[in-house]
């Protein structure tokens, strides 16, 4: 049996005819694949080739995609390359392409030339090269990261865990398997988790449905675990009316679907549908004009990444009276900038739930349960097309509360014959239906003022008591001491009361006992002539003292 063999050639070549287009055409079928890699770089495929014209005077040569499906000749024009003089193959180009789309799509290249010559100019295509199609084609080649001297086999680690010194490694609890770099082919570090969100086998961070955000406030969020909201309705240029339809995952493991509706032909044409699946992804809606079904005009992801989950309160949404100051519960999407179609390098989105019991009182027959706001200054969400800001009242978002949670308020009865009332009423916002109750306890008949000012009255009255009886016993302390003088005072003697209020005195301080001792004779009769003589000094008279002038009398009851 004979073999066959692929004749090897070095290149294509298409000399251009006058007033003609020569077309090389690729047709992609089934499109790309979507691989992990995909995933991040958002580079679902590479087209790459090389080539060289050989031109007399001006030639083109046109890189140019368009829809498989497509019968028109609606040509996108990815790369034009105008070549003038070049007498021969001698500069070769080298042309590399990202596809970012998943579509099937022909690939095209167009020659032309201005010179009216017949076989002069020449296009020369060496070599191309397309990655990671359905039908064939691998995503690149790499050499193996672990390797098995056993087998033949390239080793690679399963999701949720790291290559690390040629060993898959599990990631930690909190952390997911992440690649340092977009291009990285395998994960090699181990990511944490954002705040109050937990990873799922190191694979990706997601908000528990049921937990204590802060570790502070207990929430249920299992009802709108996902939520579908739209905004007020926009108006294009030409009047047509449209509004903006967003799907957002809040918490589990579960991610949202936003698909394009196609239109007449592209069914025809069976194109696929642009489907994105996210966590947060907006679509374009407009209303059909003959019945009241939508149509999803396009599709875009706002929530590729969850940046952040907290208790907090926003500046453009301040909280009413009947909020009675919860803080909401804020997620941050972020969208990365290849999937952003703007001048922004990302587009971050701050979600905010708050609760509004007030909310389930109204709509009780209504299957929607929130209430959409948006800043005052910009209803679509957003002022700058970058950062987009959206409050969600719901009852759904209201905390969990229990007999041991502050989900009551307390009020106090009067105090009867030692008893109070003490009523607890439960906040109204409170997720589960709490019972009021009603306890009796021990009580003061005098209210705290009253015990206050009784307190105080008590204490003033035991210092005045005490400054009497202190001010009482110095009295008495005195009383005795002149009753004492009195007793031992003779009221025919002339002594002198202050020497012996002294003698007292000095008698008092030596040993606390009063002694009275019995002046003698001769220190009386001295007394009694000083005495004299300061009379006769004051009087100023001046005559001598007789014997006779002398009054001797006796104050000593002992001597008498």
């Amino acid at each position: 049996m004979r073999k066959k063999s692929i004749p090897s050639i070095d290149y294509i070549s298409s000399q251009a005819l006058p007033d003609a287009l020569s077309v090389l055409n690729l047709n992609i079928v089934k499109g790309f694949r979507t691989t992990e890699l995909a995933k991040v770089t958002k580079e679902f495929g590479t087209l790459f080739f090389n080539f060289s014209i050989q031109c007399q005077s001006s030639c083109t040569l046109f890189l140019v995609s368009q829809d498989i499906y497509n019968d028109n000749d609606d040509w996108e024009v990815i790369q034009k390359w105008n070549v003038k003089n070049q007498v021969d193959h001698k500069d070769i180009v080298n042309y590399k392409y990202s596809i970012q789309y998943r579509d099937e799509v022909i690939f095209s290249w167009l020659f032309t030339s201005d010179d009216a010559n017949k076989g002069v100019d020449e296009v020369r295509i060496y070599q191309i090269r397309v990655t990671n199609t359905v039908l064939g084609g691998s995503d690149r080649c790499v050499s193996c990261l672990t390797t098995n001297d056993q087998e033949t086999d390239c080793l690679s680690c399963t999701p949720g865990r790291i290559l690390s010194n040629n060993t898959c490694i599990p990631c930690v609890a909190s952390t997911i398997a992440s690649r340092k770099r977009p291009n990285d082919l395998v994960p090699t570090i181990c990511k944490q988790c954002t705040n109050n969100t937990i990873a799922d086998g190191g694979i990706s961070c997601y908000v528990p449905c049921k937990q204590a955000f802060d570790g502070n406030i207990q929430y249920d969020l299992s009802e709108i675990s996902t939520i579908e909201f739209h905004g007020s309705k926009l108006f294009t240029q030409k009047g047509s009316g449209y509004f903006h339809l967003f799907n957002a995952s809040i918490c589990g493991k579960t991610s949202v679907t936003c698909r394009k509706t196609l239109t007449p032909d592209e069914l025809k044409r069976s194109k696929k549908q642009t489907i994105i699946e996210s966590q947060l992804c907006r679509m374009g809606t407009v209303p059909d004009k003959d019945d009241d079904a939508i149509s999803i005009a396009y599709v875009d992801d706002f929530g590729e990444d969850l940046l952040n989950v907290s208790l907090s309160t926003s500046k453009y949404f301040p909280p009413l009276r009947s909020d009675y100051n919860l803080p909401d519960i804020t997620l941050v999407y972020r969208a990365n900038a290849s999937t952003s179609q703007s001048s922004c390098s990302e587009r971050i989105t701050y979600l905010s739930l708050r609760c509004d019991h007030l909310l389930d009182d109204e709509k009780q027959n209504s299957s929607i349960k929130y209430k959409l706001q948006t800043p005052n200054d910009c209803v679509t969400g957003t002022c700058d097309g970058c950062i987009f800001s959206f409050l969600l009242r719901t009852p759904f978002a209201c905390p969990i509360c229990g007999d041991d949670t502050n989900g009551y308020r307390t009020f106090l009865g009067p105090c009867k014959f030692g008893r109070q009332e003490v009523r607890k009423i439960p906040y109204p916002y409170c997720l589960h239906n709490l019972s009021e109750t009603i306890e009796t306890r021990r009580c003061s008949i005098l209210s705290l003022e009253l015990q206050i000012i009784f307190g105080l009255f008590i204490i003033i009255a035991g210092i005045l008591v005490s400054v009497v009886i202190m001010c009482w016993r110095k009295n008495r302390k005195l009383e005795y001491r002149y009753m004492q003088l009195i007793e031992n005072t003779n009221p025919d003697d002339d002594t002198p009361v202050d020497n012996m209020c002294a003698q007292i005195s000095d008698e008092e301080d030596s040993d606390n006992e009063v002694q009275f001792k019995t002046q003698s004779r001769a220190k009386k009769i001295m007394n009694v002539v000083r005495k004299a003589i300061r009379k006769n000094s004051n009087n100023g008279r001046s005559e001598s003292l007789g014997r006779d002038s002398f009054l001797l009398t006796s104050t000593s009851t002992n001597e008498a």
